[in-house]
């Protein structure tokens, strides 16, 4: 067997910042390739240029080896090292993965397509690789630009559609994660398919009666776009209010506002803070198993950032009612009264909602994100009408 992939042996070849080892992450794009990777069609032949993370076993730069990926192996090349433990500094780590990706780029044999999911990563992708290139956008329109984006095109002004509308164009799909701009991207490419997430049936499964009802579950990045802050003042105001009522808070993930979290918790009365829980970063499994014996999904995105949101169909498909700020639910998933609440970004309103939640049928939360299975989702989605296998 050759230490290498050859010219042409590969089907679908990823340019990702992400190190596929690893399986601590939590929705985003690293959560969608775990699914890609898992859910692609058999006889698919995979592969994927991405980074070694810290804490993955070492490997040199610049080297592939094959990963199990269930039934099937995998190609993966790292060419840059990253630790997101660690701020970002000055260099992204998208430039990063791109000064590695030019380094190593004659280590890279020649794929029969390739796929991108940011913009930087695309237009490199476009420029060295020559084939049918599979773009994918996980954003809003202007969702990285706004004042609570983390991202740094928001200091470039209009660089970043500029850049966007020129790849999409050139795509052969283009794959776009929120219905609403998926209509726009369609004007600049006909070829634009508009794209739910998804769960993952191996770990996801309905629960109806969870173990503690009382329990608010809350998952995503400790940044400004979620704003985690807004979910620990709403259930201060829930348990205020509701003292004699047993709820809880498991905050869960990782991220750069931590400190700030944990000194805004330490400030609370004892009786309030000892029912908040900062779980860190989990693993897929370890998130699912703390959203089966939980009562509510809680998210507090800002609008405008959310492209489909992961976590929240993964919530609803494990049978939480959930509650949602305006602008987070872009897929339109929660029915009013049914399915959960959408409201502004007022605590108090975030609290009476989440015990508002008590009364609603869970066969109800499920049903609505009954059809966006993986297995499902991932062949309509990435490969059908691309290759024989999908097709079939």
């Amino acid at each position: 067997m050759p230490d290498a992939p050859q010219d042409g042996e590969i089907d679908r070849l990823v340019i990702q910042q992400s190190d596929p080892r690893r399986a601590v992450t939590i929705g985003g794009i690293d959560t969608c390739l775990r699914g890609f990777f898992d859910y692609a069609p058999e006889g698919v032949q995979l592969g994927m240029v991405g980074v070694h993370e810290a804490g993955s076993p070492d490997q040199p730069l610049g080297v592939w080896q094959r990963l199990r990926r269930g039934d099937r192996d995998i190609w993966f090349l790292p060419v840059a090292r990253i630790d997101t433990s660690r701020p970002k500094g000055f260099l992204p780590y998208s430039l990063r993965l791109v000064a590695g990706l030019l380094r190593y780029r004659r280590s890279i044999p020649k794929p029969k397509a390739v796929q991108a999911h940011r913009v930087d990563t695309g237009m490199f992708t476009r420029v060295l690789f020559r084939g049918p290139l599979v773009y994918c956008i996980h954003t809003q329109e202007r969702g990285l630009l706004g004042p609570t984006s983390d991202s740094y095109w928001r200091f470039t002004g209009s660089l970043h559609e500029r850049l966007d509308r020129m790849i999409a164009r050139l795509a052969e799909r283009v794959i776009v994660f929120n219905p609403a701009y998926a209509e726009k991207v369609r004007q600049w490419n006909p070829r634009t398919v508009s794209a739910p997430t998804w769960f993952d049936p191996a770990i996801t499964q309905p629960v109806t009666r969870p173990a503690n009802p009382h329990a608010v579950v809350w998952v995503g990045r400790l940044e400004v776009p979620k704003d985690p802050a807004l979910a620990v003042r709403a259930f201060v105001h829930l348990a205020q209010e509701r003292p004699d009522e047993p709820w809880t808070l498991e905050v869960i993930g990782s991220g750069t506002l931590r400190p700030a979290l944990e000194e805004q918790i330490a400030a609370l009365p004892k009786e309030v803070a000892d029912r908040i829980a900062l779980r860190g970063r989990l693993g897929p499994a370890d998130v699912a198993e703390a959203r089966s014996r939980s009562g509510v999904f809680l998210m507090t995105s800002h609008a405008g950032y959310e492209g489909f949101p992961r976590v929240l169909v993964e919530a609803m498909a494990t049978g939480l009612p959930a509650v949602v700020t305006e602008g987070a639910d872009t897929g339109g998933l929660v029915t009013e009264g049914v399915s959960g609440f959408v409201r502004g970004r007022d605590a108090a309103a975030l609290a009476d909602a989440i015990r508002a939640t008590r009364g609603l049928d869970r066969t109800d939360v499920t049903a609505a994100v009954a059809d966006l299975s993986a297995p499902r989702v991932v062949r309509d989605v990435f490969f059908r009408g691309l290759t024989p296998a999908a097709s079939s």
